[in-house]
């Protein structure tokens, strides 16, 4: 996976790649791409693409100065319910921020929030029943527990 931030004044972008291939009864081959707009630190517009040999799937969300228009079809997943609130956290500033503890949690792929609970050594997260952990240190993203229907897996930051 590779997560890339690009800031200005009051723009964040954020932009993930990842392309991973494993054994669930037969090989799954998944490539996922996203890309993050927020703008005086609120998200303004997700987009994910997930193309895989079981199906390809995506996800439009977007603020419309009223709500956010969601537009979900994720993998056994679809979800068109507006939301009313800007949201100032995603999956994909989770990469290179550490929350605060009760903030709102909004999952770009599938268009829920969630709220984000701090436990001794990390922030954990619950998405359509999943239980995502984020790890920190002084700050820094170290790494992140996913918890998946098919699989699950870590994220870790890689080193400089």
């Amino acid at each position: 996976m590779k997560a890339t931030k690009m800031k200005s004044e009051h723009k964040l972008k954020i932009e993930i790649q990842s392309q991973v291939r494993f054994w669930f009864f037969t090989w799954i081959d998944v490539k996922f791409d996203s890309e993050s707009n927020y703008h005086n630190g609120y998200l303004v517009h997700a987009t994910s693409n997930t193309a895989s040999n079981k199906g390809n799937f995506s996800s439009s969300i977007y603020w419309n100065k009223d709500k956010y228009i969601v537009n979900s079809n994720a993998y056994k997943f679809e979800n068109q319910t507006p939301i009313h609130d800007l949201v100032a956290y995603s999956t994909s500033k989770l990469y290179f921020e550490e929350p605060n503890e009760n903030d709102v949690f909004l999952a770009e792929n599938f268009g829920t929030l969630s709220s984000i609970s701090k436990h001794k050594g990390y922030y954990e997260i619950e998405v359509n029943g999943n239980r995502n952990k984020f790890y920190y240190e002084n700050g820094l993203f170290v790494k992140a527990v996913m918890q998946s229907p098919i699989k699950n897996y870590v994220v870790s930051r890689k080193s400089k």
